[in-house]
């Protein structure tokens, strides 16, 4: 069938050359004023004799041909089509087929919410009617065919094998009962199988890679945003057949649309936002397809562009086509070429394009929304493009109609390529092989747990700018660790904006994340420093003074691979620059990697519960014990008003501007008081030191950085800081403490845990179920999520292991390693996990996997939604095997997992059924299931099902 509706190409054209008001032309009794232009703009672009076309205009003209006359419109669609003719010569040279998708268009409240996992903690968005299409490109309406449809489900990103005969792309059957996982469509046979497995994780935007493997984007990090209830989403990769998956990036929030580079490096997205503002910073990153070198590639200390999405390569080029986009906006946005010779921050290196305008550098939130609209651009060349587009837009978050792929121009001319009436057409790639990108040799090494950072010079870049050589001494290494769930909430305020922050680990204002302090690493004079931290950490760095004081910190982190070496030349230097081996080798270099020293003990989450109330207790509270001159200070309501939270038994312990003296001593005991919206226990020296008040704009109590204890704002602008911005070196309280207070003598070790919590942004919890306030359920719910976390990184880590201790395993041959064929199972027959039978429309069956081959299991697994356990009975059911066999099973009402043991069936197909009591309509169903067992075929006779 024809790929364009003519009515609907013909209206494209009247868009182009009259404008939106495509209703107001040849309709009217004038004199063809307008239908003359029109015609005319389109023969003065055309190439080569259009005589004929010429003639007819003046003769049209000469005679007076009213507007609505249908010669007119038949002399604009001739001149159209023959301009079409020619536009679309390179589409046809270079990608004459092209797959892509249709579906509605995908979005949540932030441009990054598009798992719609089925035990989504808040956001889902599941719109279902899909399908996957090639079009056959002509100078006519060209053809489409439809490989794959779906109305019950959603299907999505497309990718085509280097070969050109195969198509991975991501496929969600249900909103509860099923998750993306990947799948391969084979184009000569036809054949769909699928790659991954395991409902409630969603695995998405999947990528070939030029050795063989597959790189994805994953929720199997089983991670909740920061700022607000969303499943986080991370790169993984794994092999053709869905093997050895492994996690490659670790990351705070999400990463998206990984796309593979010509010279072989990958291009995403990465949401990043440690200790700063959360709207501003989604810019570029890269890194090779081992996960190796990840570093930023543009705007990752820019207001500008707010986001950029779904970029990739331009053939030939260092520059990259890309969509710039907002933050609480869906993906979609305006079309931009990003030229990083130019510059990377800002709008130094990013041209918008289609038309090509002034490139203005704006703090927007929602960027791009007004106006037409782009998505998913694919540069044919540096001036040629496919992309998703919608010529008339509409407001934030709407869809007023159907998006279409479109061939498109720098300057903006376009032609239609496909389009349908019902949903959107997106997604575009043409459909042919092309020539391998680099293969980079793989660096990661799974035998070793460390890897090593190399500074040539600290001092280089702009990050020290000002800063006398030799006052940098010491680096310290935080590791970030990232929460499992949302649990209470309080929020933040500050330059960057503000934000509900779910699972605090701190006061309103406070740090995102749980901090980890890992040790410190020496500054040798010349700047340089080498050291080993662990391998898939996300860590981040702060340059400390001879007080252990920060002169700058990183805002953002690093994640290196096992055995991996990252080198850089210095402080906030250009990502772009390489540590050069000039000027002989430095301190550094000689004396070899060293491994951190430990921060008074070992590695831990930083508590103040563990590492400040001590030292409060011990110097601090015998005086500061007052709680109700406190409580004047944090809530004024109370009847003791006009206290100065900062005195002490009679003498000034002045605020700022305030000398008077006061009998009333605020309290710095250890004493806690719920905070209602975080959740959270907080002691009396943690509130008073962070000059707690009540009545934020989302409730509870807030921290407000101050003289006395100055850290930075969380939601400080994303552009670099300058050194001593904020932190310990700018903060009264130790001045006040070097001088003598009241005899008081901290030791250099409490002296420094005190800087050092200030520098940290002032965290009170040393992981995310220290000091909670939780009830029951939501004990239950944060521990099902924290299990099924660690449940997936045991599975990435026995895959690993299996990495190194055995040869690639012969697709064609059984595999008779005892495993969870609900993961690995990788018959030749599409198996296919359908857990995915709506129980609304279909009360027998519940759950069935088809293994497509013979399988030999003993012992099933199931896990049920926490919703689902908290319902107050369980459920009785049965097992049916393909070979005839039952088993009834009781499942009782937890989220924990449950077992199930029987003689070992050798069956090629399993389904739950007749689940009893009936639950209600709309019942989510398992959250997921493992079936242990074994290839059936030339299973030794003697084998007896075990424990893996």
């Amino acid at each position: 069938m024809p790929a364009v509706p003519l009515d609907e190409l013909v209206r494209d054209w009247v868009m182009q050359d009259f404008g939106l008001q495509d209703d107001k032309c040849f309709c009217s009794d004038s004199d063809g004023t307008i239908e003359a232009a029109m015609v005319r703009r389109v023969l003065d672009e055309l190439q080569g004799s259009v005589d004929p076309l010429r003639r007819r205009l003046r003769e049209y003209q000469q005679q007076g041909v009213s507007a609505s006359d249908p010669r007119w419109k038949s002399l604009y669609v001739d001149a159209c089509s023959k301009r079409r003719e020619q536009r679309l010569q390179i589409v046809i040279a270079k990608a004459p087929r092209i797959v892509y998708t249709r579906h509605h268009n995908l979005g949540g409240s932030h441009y990054a919410y598009t798992e719609a996992q089925s035990d989504g903690q808040a956001e889902r968005n599941f719109r279902p009617g899909a399908a996957l299409c090639i079009v056959d490109v002509d100078a006519g309406l060209g053809r489409v065919r439809t490989l794959l449809e779906d109305p019950q489900g959603v299907i999505r990103d497309p990718d085509v094998s280097h070969d050109g005969q195969r198509v991975l792309f991501a496929w969600k059957k249900s909103d509860r009962l099923d998750d993306y996982h990947l799948y391969e469509f084979d184009l000569e046979t036809e054949h769909v199988r699928q790659l991954t497995f395991g409902l409630g994780f969603a695995d998405y935007e999947g990528i070939y890679l030029p050795d063989g493997n597959v790189l994805l984007n994953s929720t199997r990090c089983v991670q909740t945003v920061d700022c607000w209830w969303t499943e986080v989403s991370n790169l993984y990769t794994c092999d053709l057949s869905g093997h050895n998956l492994r996690r490659i990036s670790f990351d705070q929030v999400h990463t998206n649309y990984p796309q593979l580079l010509e010279d072989g490096r990958v291009i995403y997205t990465r949401w990043d936002y440690n200790d700063r503002g959360q709207v501003f910073p989604q810019p570029l990153f890269q890194m090779n397809a081992d996960g190796t070198n990840q570093t930023e590639f543009y705007g990752n200390n820019s207001w500008f562009p707010t986001t950029v999405l779904h970029a990739r390569g331009i053939p030939g080029t260092q520059k990259l086509v890309a969509v710039l986009s907002g933050h609480h906006s869906d993906q979609r946005g305006k079309l931009a070429i990003i030229d990083p010779s130019k510059g990377t921050q800002e709008a130094e290196g990013v041209q918008l394009i289609a038309p090509v305008r002034e490139t203005k550098a704006v703090r927007i939130d929602s960027y791009g929304q007004e106006g037409d609209q782009f998505q998913y651009p694919f540069a044919l060349s540096e001036t040629d493009f496919l992309v998703t587009y919608d010529p008339i837009g509409s407001g934030n978050h709407r869809y007023n109609r159907p998006y279409g792929v479109y061939w498109m121009s720098a300057d903006g001319r376009r032609e239609l390529l496909a389009w349908n009436s019902e949903l959107s057409s997106n997604q575009s790639v043409p459909l042919q092989a092309r020539p391998p990108q680099r293969i980079r040799p793989n660096e990661v090494d799974y035998r070793k747990d460390e890897g090593v950072y190399y500074l040539k010079d600290i001092y280089a870049g702009p990050g020290l700018k000002g800063i006398p050589r030799g006052t940098v001494k010491r680096l310290r290494v935080v590791a970030l660790e990232f929460r499992a769930a949302g649990i209470g909430a309080n929020g933040n305020q500050g330059p960057a904006g503000g934000a509900l922050v779910s699972t605090p680990v701190a006061i309103s204002n406070g740090s995102w994340d749980v901090k980890r302090v890992l040790g410190e690493a020496n500054v040798y004079e010349d700047g340089s420093a080498c050291y080993r931290v662990p391998a898939r950490t996300p860590v981040y760095f702060q340059a400390l003074n001879e007080k252990g004081h920060v002169v700058q910190t990183m805002r953002t982190w690093s994640t290196l691979q096992p055995g991996e070496v990252l080198s850089c030349v210095g402080c906030h230097e250009s990502k772009s620059e390489a540590a050069s081996s000039t000027g002989g080798s430095s301190s550094a270099q000689l004396a070899g990697p060293q491994d951190l020293d430990p921060f008074y003990g070992p590695a831990r989450g930083f508590s103040f519960n563990h590492e400040i109330q001590p030292i409060l207790d011990r110097h601090c509270v015998r005086c500061h014990n007052d709680r109700q001159t406190l409580w004047s200070s944090i809530d004024p309501t109370r009847e003791i008003a006009n206290a100065d939270p900062l005195t002490l038994n009679g003498t000034s312990f002045p605020s700022e501007g305030n000398t008077e003296t006061s009998i009333l001593a605020f309290s710095l005991l250890s004493d806690s008081t719920i905070d209602a919206q975080a959740k959270r226990y907080f002691s009396d020296g943690y509130l008073a030191l962070t000059h707690a008040v009540m009545g934020t704009r989302r409730g509870g109590l807030a921290g407000t950085p101050n003289a006395w204890v100055n850290w930075i704002d969380i939601q400080s602008s994303p552009v670099m800081l300058p050194p001593y911005h904020a932190g310990a070196a700018n903060s009264r309280l130790f001045d006040l403490l070097e001088q003598g207070h009241y005899e008081v003598e901290l030791t250099r070790e409490e002296l420094e845990k005190m800087a050092c919590w200030i520098d940290l942004l002032v965290p009170y919890c040393g992981d995310y179920t220290e000091a909670n306030a939780w009830s029951d359920a939501e004990q239950q719910k944060y521990s099902h999520f924290a299990s099924k976390r660690q449940w997936m990184a045991d599975q990435v880590d026995r895959n690993v292991a299996a990495l190194l201790g055995n040869e690639p395993t012969v697709v064609a041959k059984p595999n008779n390693t005892y495993r969870n064929l609900a993961i690995h199972s990788r018959a030749s027959d599409h198996p296919k996990q359908s857990a995915s039978q709506d129980p609304d429309k279909q009360q027998n069956v519940w759950w069935q996997m088809h293994f497509g081959k013979q399988v030999t299991t003993d012992r099933i697994s199931l896990f049920l939604p926490t919703d689902a356990a908290r319902e107050t009975q369980g459920y009785t059911a049965t097992l049916e095997f393909s070979d005839g066999s039952r088993e009834r099973i009781r499942i009782a009402k937890t989220a924990e997992r449950q077992d199930f043991t029987f003689a070992p069936r050798t069956m090629t197909s399993l389904q739950i059924t007749t689940l009893s009591p009936a639950p209600l309509p709309g019942w989510p169903g398992f959250n997921d299931i493992e079936i242990w067992g074994r290839d059936a075929e030339d299973v030794p006779p003697s084998w007896k099902a075990r424990n893996p």
